[in-house]
């Protein structure tokens, strides 16, 4: 059976460890000038050394012909009986099957007896923090004053599970991931002595995906070699096979999904993601790859490289929308391990990165809601508006048959109407898009105050509203229907009731309106979202449910009251009796004007 090369090629003295010198150095002088604790933990992520340090350090304690250097000789006994796992004094116990109360009691009366071959008994526990609380207590006095021929070797990925009583008795040394330049040194120098040639944008590709672990650097290369005995050059890999043989995107495709995703072009982007699902991609490779780009686009956009050549979609995007990319990927690279459909996670990026830019997708209809389009009895498009006068008459004068008795021509009229209408609102979507996003010639987004404090806006909400009120009625009607909720990170957050009425107040149109109200009032713009807030509508259906049920109105009641001197009728007569004559001329129902009109009565 073939080796694995991690495994073959596995450290066998200290300074064959690759990116560890600050550790391998303290071993080595502690061994030379016999300084050995009881107690190590190693501390680090997976692959970067910690069980090989351990056995190294097993061999150097035990090797009868020590190097002048501290490294074990890998030739006595001692060595070459660890190296081929047949040294009856290295005891390597896995925590995560051995995690029990029962196997730590089982242990502490083994660690009684004396080595049997070399010169001390060696426990290396693996992931050691996957003991329990009960493991850990009975391993605990064991651990602070074993007999002195036992060293125990802890190693974890997770040292904060650990207990403070667990650390405090151990000398800790924590492993550092790798380099780029330390893991592509490793990955050349073993295709080197197997006799392979790896293209450079191969090693690179090995190098990002290992993540600065060495074991998984040699672990990805072996999937690779293994790939590659059916082809015509088994000993020359490319770039293009790395990434056939792993599942990796390209980066070509990659940045082209990036350049349709910020051109608004969100059918083409859902297009390529469906391609790459179906070429059977590693979506979080995908999702990865992306992160570098928006990252190496960030770092530029900081130190004012300019790389739209190599990125176009860069020039479109300031650095503040880039960072919100970027923690949208992030989160979207979270729900990768949740989400029973994955593609979704990736999918769900495209409207949320449309919504953040305040972008339609260009291939759709780019419309508002049907509040802001004409009364639908003028039957005409957006174009046929500022026609002839002779044309709106002969149009008003038409009795339009019905479906049952029209003729063919009929319908392909109102096809062809139907067309007009939605041909002309998508160019006056467009027109108001384009006028919206182009920065070199618009002043309204340009004057964008983010320093505006809740209270502010709270004070003058009323006079925005007004302001609104004269633009559009429709406008206004759906802010009267709403609640400010607060302004987070220069954004005015507003509250509403159903999801219609956060589509309509956010489509263009409304936000050119508000916009120009926000300038009028508060002297210049301010960027909103709104929050769909179920409780609040049945909050606000609660109190006017409460005041009609109550008959008068507090505030009525309260007035009421104030004038109570011109009558000697004490306030509950008062009150009973507008109740009376309310329910008696109108029913159940009351309004303003009644309620003023026994008031007055009174």
């Amino acid at each position: 059976m073939k080796e694995a090369l991690y495994r073959r090629y596995r450290s066998q003295n200290f300074d064959e460890l690759v990116g560890q010198p600050h550790i391998t150095e303290l071993l080595k002088n502690a061994v030379l000038q016999d300084k050995i604790s009881h107690a190590y933990l190693l501390v680090g992520s997976r692959g970067t050394g910690k069980t090989s340090t351990a056995r190294i350090l097993a061999k150097a304690v035990n090797c009868s012909k020590i190097s002048k250097v501290g490294n074990p000789c890998n030739k006595c006994d001692s060595c070459i009986a660890i190296n081929e796992g047949r040294y009856l004094d290295l005891i390597e116990i896995d925590a995560a099957s051995n995690r029990g109360i029962d196997q730590i009691r089982e242990l502490k009366e083994r660690i009684e007896f004396s080595p049997s071959e070399g010169k001390y008994k060696v426990y290396i526990i693996d992931e050691v923090h996957m003991l329990t609380t009960e493991a850990f207590n009975a391993l605990l006095k064991t651990l602070e004053e074993p007999p002195s021929h036992v060293i125990f070797i802890l190693a974890t990925t997770e040292v904060h599970k650990l207990p403070a009583t667990i650390l405090s008795r151990c000398q800790r040394y924590d492993f550092l991931l790798g380099a780029d330049s330390e893991v592509e040194k490793l990955i050349r120098d073993v295709a080197k002595k197997d006799g392979y040639r790896f293209e450079q944008s191969a090693i690179d590709r090995l190098v990002k995906s290992a993540n600065g672990s060495y074991r998984d650097a040699l672990s990805l290369m072996d999937v690779v070699i293994s790939g590659q005995m059916d082809s015509k050059n088994p000993k020359e890999i490319s770039e293009e096979e790395v990434r056939n043989v792993l599942g990796m995107p390209d980066s070509v495709m990659v940045v082209e999904f990036l350049n349709l995703l910020i051109a608004g072009k969100g059918s083409k982007a859902l297009s390529l993601l469906k391609e790459v699902e179906e070429r059977g991609i590693d979506l979080s490779q995908f999702i990865k790859l992306m992160l570098e780009i928006l990252r190496e686009s960030m770092i530029s956009n900081i130190t004012l490289k300019n790389i739209e050549n190599k990125y176009p979609f860069t020039k479109n995007l300031d650095r503040k929308d880039l960072v919100q990319i970027i923690n949208l990927c992030i989160e979207a690279e979270r729900s990768l391990k949740h989400t029973p459909i994955p593609i979704l996670a990736v999918e769900i990026l495209i409207p949320e990165v449309l919504d953040l830019l305040e972008i339609e997708t260009v291939e759709s209809d780019s419309s508002c809601d049907s509040t802001f389009e004409p009364k639908k009895g003028g039957g005409k498009s957006l174009e046929d508006i500022g026609d002839s006068k002779e044309d709106s008459d002969s149009e008003n004068d038409k009795v339009e048959p019905s479906i049952e008795n029209s003729s063919k021509n009929d319908l392909e009229k109102k096809r062809s109407s139907i067309s007009k209408v939605i041909q002309s609102t998508k160019k006056v979507g467009e027109k108001v898009q384009k006028k919206i996003l182009n920065k070199d010639n618009d002043d309204d987004i340009s004057h964008v105050n983010k320093d505006f404090r809740f209270g502010t806006i709270e004070k003058k909400w009323d006079n925005i509203k007004a302001s609104v009120k004269e633009k559009n009625g429709h406008l206004y009607a759906l802010l009267r229907n709403s609640e400010l909720a607060e302004v987070k990170n220069g954004v005015l957050k507003i509250r509403v009731t159903y999801e219609f009425h956060k589509d309509r107040l956010e489509c263009i149109q409304s936000r050119e309106i508000m916009m120009e109200s926000f300038r009028d009032i508060l002297g210049a713009g301010m960027k909103y979202e709104c929050i769909v807030d179920n409780e609040f509508g049945k909050k606000r259906s609660k109190i006017s449910k409460e005041s009609i049920s109550n008959g008068i109105p507090k505030v009525y009641e309260e007035s009421f009251m104030k004038g109570s001197d011109k009558s000697n009728k004490s306030a509950d007569e008062k009150r009973d009796f507008a109740q009376k004559k309310s329910k008696e001329k109108n029913g159940n129902g009351l309004t303003r004007k009644k309620v003023e009109e026994i008031f007055a009565g009174l």
